[in-house]
């Protein structure tokens, strides 16, 4: 076990400059119970204010963790430490995530996906201990079950970097808005096909979102009615009907409801634009679940075409 400790602790060197090198204070002795800090001793901590709150959340889990696992035992070289004012306490606590996953698990067995110690940013450090730290859980416990106080954090931490990382730049780029439920056993999956179609639709291929609308003639539509009732609708929820869009007439797919089981597509056309049943109409599965979230969008829904009755 203390060739183990020795090899973590030199793997943990790397991410050590991401973190400011000051004179820590005393850690408390291995299994001593740590007081969570008031928040208003974060304005002293040394550490960045958006990785403090994923430590804190990360340390409470990992006492809850240990504690239903091993009782009031802790593993060899178990630090426990919650001092926010150590530059070094997110190595302490990858640390003690990785001596635990040595004692339930074995010293090189990890769950598939585990990050590891990498030097990066403080936040993303504190971001990977928290995906590994839920991981672990899944692992030893059960997956999407945990033991009772668990604390928790956003749920696209559960999601390896690249989404992380997608999702992020979206966000800050194009207002993107996750809307997978974080509780199912797939969140991750659908997160990634989510963002996946959202660039292709919202940044590679735009155009379908420019396009003048309401006045003039109607655009090059991609697909029509399949010969049934196409009803167009003014709202998502199919609440207020403007009448049956004709056989051939040209729409343009815009964008779809993100919302579980709706079929809704927005789409636009000569002096329309409106929401209908996508199984009315020649699109696709495939082309509907590849387009865009209509909640990213500010639909101008109207209905001034001559089939219209508003």
């Amino acid at each position: 076990m203390k060739r183990l400790i020795m090899t973590i602790i030199i793997g943990l060197v790397l991410i050590t400059p991401a973190f400011a090198q000051e004179e820590a204070t005393p850690e408390p002795e291995p299994g001593q119970e740590v007081a969570i800090p008031e928040p208003n001793q974060a304005l002293n901590s040394p550490i960045s204010s958006d990785a403090l709150p994923i430590l804190i959340n990360a340390r409470t889990d990992l006492e809850i963790l240990v504690t239903s696992q091993l009782g009031s035992e802790r593993p060899v070289g178990w630090s426990g430490s919650l001092d926010i004012t150590n530059p070094q306490l997110a190595l302490l606590i990858r640390l003690d995530l990785e001596v635990l996953a040595a004692r339930l698990l074995s010293a090189d067995q990890r769950p598939v996906g585990w990050f590891g110690a990498v030097s990066s940013t403080p936040n993303a450090i504190a971001r990977d201990i928290r995906h590994d730290l839920e991981l672990l859980a899944d692992q030893v416990v059960q997956q999407g079950v945990r033991p009772p106080g668990w604390a928790g954090d956003s749920p696209i931490m559960r999601c390896d970097r690249s989404t992380q990382n997608l999702v992020q730049l979206l966000r800050i780029t194009a207002q993107f808005v996750v809307t997978a439920d974080p509780s199912n056993l797939d969140y991750c999956q659908q997160v990634m096909i989510q963002a996946s179609q959202f660039t292709e639709a919202q940044i590679l291929n735009p155009s379908a979102g420019t396009v003048s609308v309401i006045s003039g003639d109607a655009p090059a539509g991609s697909i029509t009615a399949n010969g049934g009732f196409t009803i167009a609708f003014l709202d998502r929820n199919a609440r207020q009907s403007v009448g049956v869009v004709p056989v051939g007439e040209a729409l343009v797919p815009v964008a779809r409801s993100y919302a579980q089981f709706s079929n809704m597509l927005l789409v636009r056309g000569a002096n329309f634009e409106v929401f209908v049943d996508y199984t009315t109409t020649t699109l696709t599965q495939e082309q509907f679940q590849a387009l865009g979230d209509v909640n990213s969008l500010t639909p101008t829904t109207a209905c001034n075409a001559d089939w219209c009755k508003v």
